[in-house]
């Protein structure tokens, strides 16, 4: 399946009871293997050598985007150090304020552990909510993640090899905010609201000082 019939056929669902449509639809869109290259020659047409409309951050690139959904392909790789950890966000436990969706596209894939939350909403900080079992999956090729907006926690561990997964993100429809994302200790105490906004933050800046310098080379 190529992204164009991907997202004219999500775009006739109705995104909370046609879940088995949708996984279905990412796994063969994951079959796939152009993703990448034909994504990288259409934004090459479109914006040049900017990277503002293509990247989510440095490791990820948002292949669509409207106002039901977002696609992404993420890359995972192996890593040695505390610090490469931090990048790619592993083993720090968050919960999203999104439905997600997740599909293994390359590599062994990184292993996710998920529990659910069984207190009712808002959490407070510092205060540990009473949670599910821990289940686990690791997101081979093929295999799919699906987690619920604000009702489950999970942590991502470095797959062995370099991988890559798809992830559709739904967006909220309500309103109404009873909670948003939340960071987790170990033991699943929150911590702050938000998930990895200081990596984001700094992502976001890092790209706005390549522009700034690539838009005075061109001047000049």
């Amino acid at each position: 399946m190529n992204l164009e019939t991907f997202v004219e056929r999500l775009n006739t669902y109705d995104m909370q009871r046609d879940r088995t449509r949708i996984i279905a639809d990412l796994r063969q869109l994951a079959q796939n293997r152009c993703l990448l290259s034909d994504h990288l020659y259409t934004t090459l047409q479109r914006d040049g050598f900017s990277t503002r409309n293509s990247l989510y951050n440095a490791y990820g690139f948002v292949l669509h985007k409207n106002d039901s959904f977002t696609l992404r392909l993420g890359f995972w790789s192996p890593v040695k150090t505390h610090d490469e950890s931090e990048t790619f966000i592993y083993d720090l436990n968050h919960s999203h304020d999104f439905d997600i969706y997740a599909v293994g596209y390359s590599g062994d894939g990184y292993t996710t552990l998920v529990r659910e939350l069984l207190d009712d909403l808002p959490l407070q900080k510092g205060k540990r909510p009473r949670l599910g079992k821990e289940r686990r999956l690791k997101l081979a090729p093929g295999e799919v993640l699906y987690m619920p907006a604000l009702r489950e926690i999970h942590k991502q561990i470095a797959p062995n090899s370099m991988s890559a997964s798809l992830s559709l993100l739904v967006h909220p429809e309500r309103l109404d905010k009873i909670d948003e994302a939340w960071c987790f200790d170990k033991d699943y105490i929150p911590l702050y609201p938000g998930v990895a906004a200081q990596e984001t933050a700094l992502f976001t800046e890092t790209l706005s000082l390549l522009h700034a310098g690539s838009h005075s080379l061109s001047s000049n």
